[in-house]
Order: structure tokens, then C-alpha cells, then sequence
């Protein structure tokens, strides 16, 4: 959990000095959201390291399709956010996404817990961003009818 809030506060504090840095006005992003847009970024760039390691190669199509299919998802449930509060949060996504899926503990996690692509991991992602999409389609309804 301390884990979790130090790469939450970086990841605030990174994301506020960018919007700082480019002079954007943004609508500010309620902390709900903040957690939200790094777990996505986290979970789309477990899809990218699998992506990107050998053990892809193998898997059957089916399983490659889901894994583009998910990642478009979570591209799309983050352009969502960006359309809300701030478009230049796709390609803060972006950047993070790059950058933590070349990360050695991120690596490792994925390593360690599947192999980088198997033991379940589409499973839990595809179960991840259905949860994600209800959530925010919740969120924007209720953040809609202010």
C-alpha cells in the first residue's frame, strides 16, 4: 500500500507539474480520477510489456486480439478522462505508459506474476477495465448532471 501512495503522489505531483510547466488551464482532476488514470496507465503498461516480450510470440490470436482489444479500451477510457478535464492527459498517459513499462520492478512484477503474459493476466485486465468503464461511466454521469 505505501508503495501504491508514493507512485500515486509522484505521479500527482508529475502530472501537476506539466499542467503547470504547459500553462494549461485544466479543470482540476478530483483525486478519484487522479487513482483512476494511474491504475490505467499500470494496467496498460502490463499489456505493453507483454506485448513487447517474447512470450507474446506464442500466444495463440485469440489472445494477441485481446490484448489489443484492451489496450484500445483503456486508450479510450483515458481519452474520456482527457476530454472532461484535459486533452494533453492522453499524451501524459502516453508517456507514463512508455516509461513504467520500461521500468525494472514493473518488469519484474510481470515477470514474476505472469510470466509476462499468461496465468490469467487477460483475464484480470479485461475483469480491471470492465469494472474501470463502469466506474467512470458513473462518475461522468454524476460529474455530468452538476
Amino acid at each position: 500500500m505505501r508503495l501504491f501512495k508514493a507512485k500515486h503522489i509522484f505521479f500527482v505531483t508529475v502530472f501537476v507539474a506539466m499542467i503547470d510547466g504547459a500553462g494549461v488551464a485544466a479543470k482540476p482532476l478530483p483525486d478519484p480520477m487522479v487513482s483512476n488514470l494511474f491504475a490505467l496507465t499500470d494496467v496498460a503498461a502490463s499489456l505493453q510489456i507483454c506485448a513487447q516480450s517474447d512470450a507474446y510470440q506464442s500466444l495463440p490470436d485469440r489472445d494477441k486480439t485481446a490484448i489489443r482489444r484492451l489496450t484500445r479500451n483503456i486508450d479510450n477510457l483515458v481519452a474520456s478522462i482527457a476530454e472532461t478535464f484535459d486533452p494533453s492527459l492522453v499524451d501524459f498517459y502516453k508517456a507514463q505508459r512508455a516509461e513504467l513499462a520500461k521500468s525494472p520492478p514493473k518488469l519484474g512484477e510481470m515477470k514474476q506474476r505472469y510470466g509476462y503474459c499468461g496465468n490469467g493476466m487477460i483475464a484480470d485486465i479485461r475483469r480491471y477495465v470492465y469494472t474501470s468503464k463502469k466506474t467512470l461511466d458513473e462518475f461522468f454521469k454524476a460529474f455530468n448532471r452538476r
